[in-house]
This record gives structure tokens, C-alpha cells and sequence, in this order.
């Protein structure tokens, strides 16, 4: 399902009640395609969660940023306020975990992801110099909850 908000799109991919089983740590790949079957963005996102007890819930979201380390000289990108990094949002994947009474880990619920319409910016701009590429060079940011890191997970009948 694909939502457009103003300057972002939304898309979200319902999974089955079960979730998709996946090890205790990994990476997860998401590809994201166009309706002509391009590649439009690739999420590769990291994850470790052997420490995670059974019946426990938690996340995981990875923001990518349009971020000129030109303009912004001795900044790390993880120091930005908020509202700083939301003006420089290309990119967001959020992710849902949860473990079973048996500590099986699974993706659940949903995947949600948001993709800022700036990008097409970024490219005519890049275009407009002559250049191959954006100006800018995108950084990842990946958050995860770290006070309480799990959450119980409590079941909907």
C-alpha cells in the first residue's frame, strides 16, 4: 500500500498473523521497486538480538539522511537534532520484532517505509551542475530502543 503525504510517500507491507521467522542475528534486506520493476532504494539493515528474552517485543529503524559533511564541518550526523535530520530525511524502514513462547524471532505486524519525494530534488539539482550524482552523500542512522532495549510483548485474541 503506497500513501502519498505531501513531500512523502508511504509504504507499508502488511505480513502474515505468524510474522517471518528470521536467526537471532543477520541482516534483512529490503528491496524496494517501482511499478516498472526498478529499483528504487535497498535497505540493508543489520540486527542483533540474541540477548532478546522470549515473549519480548521491540524495533528498529533506519533513517537515511541527505547530509553534506561540506556545509556541516565537523558534525556527525547522529548529533542532529530531530527536526534537523527530518529536513535532511531521504529514506526511513521501520522494522517490528517479537519472539515466541519458544524464543523463535520473527518480523511481524508490518514493514513500513518512508520515502521523502525530495530525492527526485537531489537528482534534478545533481542534473542541473552536470554532476552523476547528488551533491550530497546520504548517511545511514539506524535507532533502536535501548531504555528498556525489549518490551513484553502482550497478545491480542
Amino acid at each position: 500500500m503506497v500513501f502519498v503525504l505531501g513531500l512523502l510517500l508511504q509504504c507499508e507491507i502488511r505480513l502474515s498473523r505468524k510474522g517471518y521467522s528470521i536467526p537471532r542475528s543477520g541482516t534483512i534486506q529490503v528491496t524496494l521497486l517501482n511499478p516498472l520493476g526498478t529499483v528504487v532504494r535497498m535497505f540493508v539493515v543489520p540486527y542483533d538480538f540474541r540477548e532478546m528474552p522470549n515473549m519480548s517485543t521491540t524495533f528498529i529503524r533506519q533513517r537515511i539522511l541527505a547530509f553534506d559533511e561540506d556545509l556541516n564541518p565537523g558534525r556527525d550526523v547522529s548529533h542532529l537534532t530531530t527536526f534537523e535530520q527530518m529536513k535532511l530525511l531521504r529514506y526511513v524502514i521501520h522494522l517490528k520484532f517479537q519472539t515466541s513462547r519458544s524464543g523463535r524471532l520473527s518480523l511481524h505486524s508490518d514493514i513500513k517505509m518512508l520515502i521523502s519525494r525530495r530525492t527526485d530534488c537531489d537528482t534534478a539539482a545533481a542534473h542541473a551542475k552536470d554532476a552523476l550524482e547528488s551533491p550530497n552523500e546520504l548517511k545511514i542512522l539506524t535507532v533502536q530502543p535501548d531504555n528498556p532495549r525489549f518490551s513484553l510483548r502482550i497478545d491480542k485474541n
